[in-house]
């Protein structure tokens, strides 16, 4: 039978025993019997959260194991009550006060709501936030104790004990929602909506419960004490809720939420501390400076963490735009650099009314190379050749290199004539040709380069397209005309058109 069936029918005849306890039984052991199966509910919740700790994920272990803190805590709390009741049927509290567990239980809530150990940035803020979980709890405890003590009527304190932990109980809902809308993983959601959930009616109901109590004299109130922990346990027993699959926060509403959280711990703090400013100065202004170091120093931590990512992703962003631009092998631009550079040069030369050109320049017979000694010499041999391109263009004002794709390379020459642009790429084939990289298939026994050259004249517009072409054609040509040569194209260019 699945854990999920049968679940419900445990709590059944607890609950049922539970409502049959307060409805006959008698006064002496009416209350003691009622904390009894407060208790065995609570037990069985324990199991279930146990369970659930043991089949979580690695990373989310201390969740679980946080929440199992909180209903053991209840656990001794309750514990303490039933003792009390053996000894004062009425539910006096002299002999035992379980308001420290159940404070203890409300930190591990916190506690929980605040756990996000993802990065290391998240590790110091999840302690800091940690620091000021304890700080609120002991000095909520520390205010009910100085309450409890100081010896006034009992209704008026029972009220204000009352709204004390109803504030309490408010507060721990609202962060484990606040924490619940701005998780990110599927994982995470699931155990802080069963926390938020949780929160919420443990936080409802024993507000319920505690009014009635003060405004009656019946004992049915306390029925409700153990619906909270069979709610958690009906949530503990299903692997998955259907409908929160579908639930997916938006990114800004996980950053408002993520920002809030955390304002809302030093604020709790700060009014913790401005309610005890009369009774305690120094520790009401510990609490205060506290509150607002605290937040600073995690606003800190985060601030500098967020400065580092964008530091990382700008500096990634760069390497991104270098690689798709540059090509691997040879460390000149790519065909998308080039085009990019092209587009731009060629609109300049335009508007300044200046010369451009374009040379298509190819190594010849490259696919008998690369057949007779290898595709890896035939990379050293692309490589050497681009070195050379580039010490070339690196000597020419506006002279830019790029390998086209394959043995291919195209230069952009700015600014130059056809004559001073035929000369640049004569040196680079008589460079290249002076290498002597040996190619025994190639008429001169060494590795050569044939380039075509086309010039757009200054105070002339051809398109840049036009012009590639026409220094590929004339590419063509050197290739036909025997290799190790230049040719240059021969380009019809009309004026610009006149703004």
């Amino acid at each position: 039978m699945k854990l999920q069936s049968w679940t419900p029918r445990i709590y059944a005849p607890l609950l049922l025993g539970h409502l049959g306890v307060l409805l006959f039984v008698g006064e002496r052991w009416i209350l003691a019997s009622s904390y009894a199966f407060v208790l065995a509910i609570l037990a069985f919740t324990v199991i279930l959260c146990w369970r659930r700790l043991h089949l979580s994920v690695n990373h989310n272990t201390p969740l679980w194991g946080l929440l199992l803190g909180a209903l053991l805590a209840q656990l001794a709390a309750f514990a303490l009550l039933l003792v009390d009741a053996l000894h004062h049927p009425q539910g006096t509290l002299v002999a035992f006060d379980p308001t420290f567990y159940f404070c203890l239980g409300s930190f591990w809530l916190i506690a929980a709501a605040a756990y996000n150990p993802l990065t290391p940035v998240r590790r110091w803020t999840t302690a800091i936030d940690g620091v000021l979980a304890c700080a609120i709890v002991a000095l909520f405890y520390l205010m009910l104790v100085r309450l409890l003590a100081a010896g006034q009527p009992a209704q008026a304190t029972g009220r204000y004990v009352m709204w004390m932990f109803d504030g309490m109980g408010l507060f721990v809902a609202l962060f484990a929602t606040l924490r619940f809308v701005a998780t990110r993983r599927a994982d995470e959601r699931r155990f802080h909506f069963v926390l938020a959930a949780f929160a919420w009616v443990d936080a409802i109901l024993p507000a319920i419960h505690s009014r009635f109590i003060l405004a009656s004299e019946s004992w049915l109130p306390e029925w409700l004490l153990g619906w909270p922990f069979v709610m958690l346990g009906l949530l503990l027993s299903r692997r998955r809720t259907v409908w929160l699959r579908g639930y997916r926060p938006t990114p800004r509403t996980r950053q408002v939420a993520a920002s809030i959280a955390p304002l809302m711990l030093s604020l709790a703090l700060c009014l913790l501390g401005f309610a005890q400013l009369g009774a305690d100065r120094p520790l009401a202004m510990g609490a205060l400076i506290l509150a607002v170091a605290a937040y600073g120093v995690r606003t800190t931590v985060l601030l500098g963490y967020h400065q580092a990512v964008e530091d990382e992703l700008r500096s990634l962003r760069r390497n991104l735009h270098h690689k798709s631009v540059r090509d691997e092998l040879t460390g000149l631009l790519n065909r998308a650099g080039f085009r990019q550079v092209l587009r731009r040069s060629w609109q300049e030369a335009v508007r300044a009314r200046r010369a451009f050109g374009i040379a298509v320049v190819d190594v010849d017979n490259f696919k008998s190379f690369n057949d007779t000694y290898g595709h890896l010499a035939g990379d050293d041999c692309l490589s050497l050749v681009a070195h050379t391109l580039r010490q070339e263009a690196g000597m020419q004002p506006g002279v830019v290199a790029a390998r086209y794709g394959g043995e291919e390379f195209v230069i952009l020459l700015s600014d130059l004539d056809i004559d001073r642009a035929e000369a640049v790429v004569q040196r680079l084939r008589l460079r290249v040709e002076a290498l002597q990289v040996r190619h025994i298939n190639s008429a001169h026994g060494a590795v050569t380069i044939s380039a075509g050259v086309a010039v757009m004249a200054a105070g002339t517009m051809l398109a840049s397209e036009k012009l590639l072409r026409a220094a590929d054609e004339a590419l063509f040509a050197a290739k036909r005309g025997g290799r190790n040569q230049v040719r240059r194209a021969a380009v019809v260019a009309a004026p610009p058109a006149k703004a």
